[in-house]
């Protein structure tokens, strides 16, 4: 995408520029850029739109603009020697201010670059900007002959003064060749240097050869393209170095139709797809069933034909290799077409939806989907489609979307019921109880199942925009000479535009921002567990309490907003040098802000409108997802901050030796070490030689948990102080367990059933054959415990000792006979009698926290009139616990469960919420450790109560009755103290120390997100 930022690399345009749309804040924009993400300081993770030559839209309380903010630059060349000497002269130049030099500056306005002037250094070297928006202003120096230089600051209307050093530029050769060798004229370059988040573009002469200078110190990355051939990259350490690249031609599909007689099938279309080909793309068959699409990438493709009631199965993963020319053969039979009404809710008498837009995917996920919509009675056919399994979804306004599974046998019709959505509404204020105008708003949480929730009007829009431009079909594929062209660029996707004859025109979702007076109405809204994330340039993030949306009902929001502070900082190696084009990430410790940028040349980086806890990583190695140092900020509300994040001293590797138990070599071990210490983020994979010997990047010196499993061997889990040169680990053979899982009644096997076995290294599942066989293999001896559970029976759960056998033969486990499952069916209300939608329902114990998706096993969710059903339920007296995070716990005891019966009309009645209940909570941390928390009595121990299931917690080892100790090197007394230290930056892991029976342990754990 940085091909395309073509006024800022000097490169002349070749293709005209996409313009991209964010709410209301590209009215003036004239030319619009897509970065990747974290290429200029203030970006997100997700790309950044850079609006050129557009003011940035920040004005003051009253509406008017505000560009009082300026900065007074000196450019000179720089006072480092090695970088100034002249090769030619031997000698130094004279450290004079630079004359000449254009400086630019780019204005960050909400995750927004925009283009705030350009001005030239006069005879002094000085040169003042004037007229910048406040905040945060990227300033980038170029000059004949010097590398460009850049820094970070925030301005205001005090001013600020800043030193920007020219250093002399390096000058790159780089030659770009076809596969045979002949020259390629007109190539566009793009070389990005280490020290310099822009890169530099230009394109090769007649003879494929081209120049590249202004750049900074190497290494650099180059990469070349060329219409008709593949993408082709480059690297060069030094300036002597010349970069030669190769590009290759795109390959071809030569498509060959028939039916199932073998016989061509004339005028067939064929539909082709893949990752490097989106939207699908059709072609025709000429009268003999062929077709050749060509101008092709390598990778993987998706295929089929069709003609009238003809269709083909979909040939997935048809792999191209580079310039390729590959024969493929589709046969065409007759498919079948798909009946579907759509209707508001499940209801008998239940009413069709006119105008729901309906998708048909085969195999769930499918290249090539099917889109129509709904007539007045709600009905709509889709196909042809091949024999197999498919899905069909639907979305309408105002209903959430739904979706329904299509047996092989289809039926007449087949119903897909929707739920009305709800609506959100809300004041935002700022801190002073002023309403705020223009903040923008989405909706974040979990829906009843656990789903994730993200509503945002602008993420609504562009799908319906995409249905209706897929409604038509594919687009066709152009043909030009010999080889096939694919149009392109795709073209924006046009906003509420008819697009085919089956589709009416829809106007696009208007955005969710808050009026004069600050209020909102965010429609239509996710039915769950949400909150409001509202958003304004000038303000912190700020989020709501959770609420609980019921469908087709309405939940209020109070949000305050906060103007924050600002940091600025730099990072610097050991030594005290900057460190450029360092990857930083700021995160607030409450909250979801996250904010990316690279340090400039000078190392300097900088950050507008933060809370006032955050979390600053910075990072330098290729790795980016293992920051190198991280620091804690406190911001003082409206003021400013500065921080110097110092790079530790690079340290070495682990050297690790995995032998077996007659102490020979273990090949291919996979060493996985994660750090202890909470101040250094380390995770580090490695494998084993021929020798045994695995070397753990960078973990010398810090205490580690190491983890090594090996093919044929028990995995094995060791903690290092960081003290050692050198660790050997020792496995033994693996241990296995077998077993059958049959009806307690009848002793026939019941095949499908999930078996899985818990222990202190992991989990492992399995599932039955057939013949109702399973087995369990890769474990170490130990004990754990054994849970099994099929469709209609009751659970099992048992304890299991696997012992050390040296691997000779597998754990003969007893026969599991599972016993018909008994029911229990009810409703939860509150205390006046009304239904309590989205409560956690179980036997026993209703867990508290779980790892956003599915629920955890065993148990169920209340729907919008409060009924929940419990199955798998072993005969007996049961007590049922139901949680919701607005009431609190509630339980109902004695409740008697028969096999093979369903116990009926359960009621359980929660409390009545408190006052304190009923107003909003403060935002909770972005990500937190998915485990319910208990304590015991005096003295009081924090005990893990229960571990959600294929949570992170779950695969750090975490397991039920661990009591936990201290959280990153901090002790926990209480399940309060112990939850908030638990939660932080989803980015963040969290060092964890338990005690296991007599044992101590540590873990690092990955924080994500998790739900109540």
């Amino acid at each position: 995408m940085l091909s395309r930022m073509r006024p800022v690399l000097g490169l002349p345009p070749r293709r005209s520029v996409r313009h991209a749309i964010r709410g209301v804040r590209a009215t003036a924009a004239a030319v619009a850029v897509v970065l990747a993400a974290g290429g200029v300081p203030g970006a997100s993770s997700r790309d950044v739109v850079y609006d050129v030559v557009a003011a940035p839209p920040v004005s003051d309380a009253n509406g008017a603009p505000v560009r009082d903010a300026w900065v007074d630059v000196m450019v000179h060349p720089s006072t480092t020697a090695s970088e100034d000497v002249d090769p030619d002269a031997g000698a130094f130049p004279a450290l004079v201010p630079w004359e000449g030099a254009t400086v630019r500056a780019l204005s960050i306005v909400d995750d927004h670059a925009y283009f705030a002037g350009v001005w030239q250094s006069g005879a002094s070297g000085h040169v003042r900007l004037e007229k910048l928006p406040r905040g945060v202003v990227w300033i980038l120096a170029d000059a004949p002959g010097r590398a460009r230089a850049s820094t970070n600051v925030i301005v205001g209307p005090e001013g600020r003064s800043v030193d920007l050093e020219l250093r002399r530029e390096h000058v790159l050769r780089v030659s770009v060749n076809d596969e045979v060798g002949a020259p390629m004229a007109q190539a566009e370059l793009e070389v990005g240097a280490s020290d310099d988040p822009l890169p530099i573009g230009a394109r090769t002469d007649l003879s494929g050869s081209a120049s590249v200078g202004r750049l900074g110190s190497g290494p650099w990355r180059i990469t070349a393209r060329a219409p008709g051939f593949e993408d082709g990259t480059g690297r060069a350490e030094r300036d002597t170095d010349v970069v030669a690249i190769v590009l290759r031609k795109l390959g071809a599909l030569s498509v060959h139709v028939v039916d199932a007689a073998d016989k061509p099938v004339a005028a067939a279309k064929v539909l082709v797809g893949g990752a490097t080909l989106w939207p699908a793309r059709v072609a025709d068959a000429d009268d003999h069933g062929d077709v050749r699409i060509a101008g092709l990438a390598s990778g993987s493709y998706a295929l089929r034909a069709k003609r009238g009631d003809l269709v083909s199965p979909i040939e997935l993963g048809v792999a191209l290799a580079r310039g390729e020319e590959k024969p493929v053969v589709l046969r065409v039979a007759p498919g079948r077409w798909v009946a579907v009404r759509v209707t508001d809710g499940a209801a008998d008498d239940a009413r069709g939806i006119a105008s729901a837009r309906v998708s048909l995917a085969e195999g769930g996920l499918s290249p090539f989907p099917l889109e129509a919509t709904t007539d007045g009675s709600g009905r709509a056919r889709l196909g042809p489609i091949a024999p197999g399994w498919a899905t069909v979804a639907a979305h309408a306004d105002g209903f959430m979307p739904g979706a329904v599974s299509l047996p092989d046998a289809l039926p007449a019709e087949t119903r897909l019921p929707l739920a009305r959505a709800g609506a959100l509404t809300g004041l935002v204020v700022d801190d002073r109880g002023f309403p705020i105008d223009g903040a923008t708003v989405e909706i974040v949480g979990t829906d009843p199942t656990g789903a994730p929730v993200f509503d945002d009007p602008g993420r609504l829009s562009f799908q319906t925009a995409h249905f209706d431009a897929m409604l038509a079909g594919p687009a066709p594929l152009i043909g030009a000479g010999e080889l096939g062209v694919l149009p392109g660029p795709v073209p924006p996707i046009p906003q509420g535009a008819a697009v085919g004859a089956r589709s009416s025109p829809r106007a696009p979702s208007e955005p969710w921002v808050t009026r004069d007076d600050g209020t909102f109405r965010a429609f239509p809204a996710s039915p769950g567990r949400v909150r409001a994330v509202v958003h304004h340039p000038q303000y912190v993030e700020s989020e709501s309490g959770m609420v609980t949306l019921a469908p087709g009902g309405e939940a209020h929001v109070d949000v305050v907003m906060h103007r924050g502070g600002d940091l600025e900082g730099r990072v610097v190696d050991a030594q005290g040098h900057p460190v450029e084009r360092a990857r930083v990430v700021v995160a607030s410790s409450r909250g979801t802000l996250e904010r990316t940028t690279r340090t400039a040349s000078d190392g300097t980086f900088a950050f507008a409108a933060l809370p006032d806890a955050v979390s600053v990583t910075a990072s330098v190695d290729d790795d980016e997802d293992q920051p190198d140092v991280r620091m804690a900020v406190t911001i003082p509300e409206l003021g400013r901050r500065e921080v110097t994040l110092r790079l530790p001293e690079a340290r070495g590797g682990l050297a690790v030796t995995v032998v077996d138990d007659r102490d020979w070599p273990v090949d291919t071990a996979q060493v996985s070490a994660s750090s202890l210490s909470a101040d250094v983020p380390l995770r580090a994979t490695a494998f084993s030689d021929a020798h045994g010997d695995a070397v753990l990047k960078r973990a010398r010196g810090l205490p580690l948990r190491i983890e090594v499993s090996a093919p044929g061997h028990a995995p094995k889990a060791v903690m290092t102080s960081g003290s050692e040169d050198s660790v050997r680990i020792a496995l033994v053979p693996a241990e296995s367990a077998e077993g059958e899982v049959i009806a307690a009644i009848g002793g026939q096997p019941i095949p499908d059933a999930q078996v899985t076995l818990y222990t202190g290294l992991g989990v492992r599942r399995a599932r039955t054959d057939g013949k109702g066989a399973f087995a369990l293999r890769e474990l170490a001896p130990g004990d754990g415990s054994l849970r099994v559970e099929a469709a209609g029976f009751a659970t099992v759960s048992r304890s299991l000792s696997i012992p050390d056998g040296a691997g000779r033969r597998p754990l003969d486990v007893p026969a599991v006979e599972l016993v018909a499952e008994g029911v229990v069916e009810g409703d939860v209300v509150d205390a006046r009698g009304d239904a309590v939608a989205g409560a956690r329902v179980a036997v026993d114990h209703a867990p508290t926290w779980l790892a956003v998706g599915p629920g955890s096993e065993g148990d169920a969710v209340t729907d919008a009139d409060g009924r929940f059903s419990l199955r798998g339920l072993a005969a007996g007296t049961v007590s049922i616990e139901a949680y919701s995070p607005d009431f609190g716990r509630a339980r109902q005891d004695g409740v008697q469960v028969s096999s093979g019966r369903t116990t009926s009309r359960v009621r359980v009645t929660m409390p009545a919420k408190s006052d304190q209940e009923a107003r909003p909570s403060a935002p909770p941390a972005s990500g937190n450790v998915a485990v319910t928390l208990g304590e015991t009595a005096e003295p009081v121990q924090v005990v893990v109560v229960s571990v959600a299931a294929a949570s992170e917690a779950e695969r750090a080892g975490l397991v039920p009755g661990d009591i936990l100790v201290s959280v990153d090197g901090v002790a926990v007394h209480s399940m309060e103290e112990a939850r908030d230290r638990l939660g932080g930056p989803v980015s963040d892991d969290v060092v964890v120390h338990v005690r296991r029976g007599d044992a101590d342990m540590g873990v690092r754990v990955a924080r994500e997100m998790v739900r109540r």
